[in-house]
């Protein structure tokens, strides 16, 4: 990325914005940001009158679609370098960035990966019972999201104008359409090391599959309770279908041994619930290729 890019984005962020938009907050774990963001999925056309789903149910677009935050954890552990790793990840319906992390414990699961990395937690439909990705079903909006990403670290005094490294992909339950559009063509292609579907396989299953089968070293998780068995089984015929290698296990079945020797997983809990199958994100990126301390 261009200084004349980071000058430009900086501008937006900080001149525009405005630095009294910027919240951070510091603990043990490291530090969180909250900062509006011009590539994050909405405001967006797509939903200048609000969405109503198939029930009827409608969320107008204030202030469900209102919201351009983007949160940034920067874990203690973390060492700057020439390049930078960054993890994506998205919640489900009826959420949005401050509940989720109020929720989960992805900051905690995070530090405890070793991961020298940032997380990044762009806000979806909030609060609202909708998939929909704003700007980032754009074609090449995941990369220009992510410029602004490392702009804004930058900025922040977190690193230097770093280069992008390894991308991963997380999300759970609706975030399965965000996901799949970033695969399509977000323009990260040569980025995304890894994938978890943390029971998210609900559609759009081809652009998995696809992105698995055209990438040779990229690393599929996917985590599913009994209401998404059906579409995990399409996904495993369509890999089936071209003779891409995958492992299927259950609970006790998922060891660190079992996901070093496959790329492509699927674990179908018998344990866990729909929220519960969150937890398999810290365990997931521990093992794998962020998953080194520092």
């Amino acid at each position: 990325m261009s200084r004349m890019l980071v000058s430009v984005v900086l501008f937006l962020l900080f001149a525009v914005a405005g630095a009294a938009e910027v919240e951070q907050a510091t603990s043990d774990l490291g530090t969180t940001y909250f900062l509006p963001m011009q590539n994050a999925p909405y405001p967006h056309a797509s939903r200048e009158e609000g969405f109503t789903n198939s029930a009827g149910t409608h969320w107008p677009k204030d202030p469900h679609y209102t919201d351009n935050t983007v949160a940034l954890f920067v874990p203690a552990h973390f060492q700057a370098g020439e390049t930078i790793d960054l993890v994506f990840y998205f919640h489900g319906h009826s959420n949005d960035v401050r509940a989720a992390l109020e929720t989960f414990p992805l900051r905690e699961m995070f530090v405890a990966s070793g991961a020298n990395a940032v997380l990044v937690f762009p806000q979806g439909p909030k609060r609202a019972g909708d998939s929909g990705a704003g700007r980032l079903e754009e074609a090449g909006a995941f990369a220009a999201l992510a410029d602004e990403v490392r702009a804004a670290l930058t900025a922040l005094g977190v690193c230097d104008n770093p280069r992008l490294g390894r991308v991963v992909l997380s999300g759970h339950s609706g975030a399965f359409r965000v996901l799949s559009f970033a695969l399509e063509h977000g323009g990260l292609e040569e980025h995304i090391a890894e994938v978890y579907l943390l029971d998210a396989s609900y559609g759009r299953l081809e652009q998995f599959s696809g992105w698995a089968q055209r990438n040779s070293r990229a690393v599929l998780r996917s985590i599913f309770t009994a209401h998404l068995a059906d579409e995990n089984v399409v996904l495993m015929a369509h890999l089936q279908a071209t003779a891409t290698p995958y492992a299927l296990c259950l609970d006790d079945g998922m060891t660190d041994e079992l996901l070093a020797a496959n790329r492509i997983v699927f674990l179908h809990t018998q344990k866990l619930d729909h929220n519960g199958a969150v937890s398999l994100f810290g365990p997931w990126l521990a093992a794998g290729q962020l998953g080194r301390k520092p």
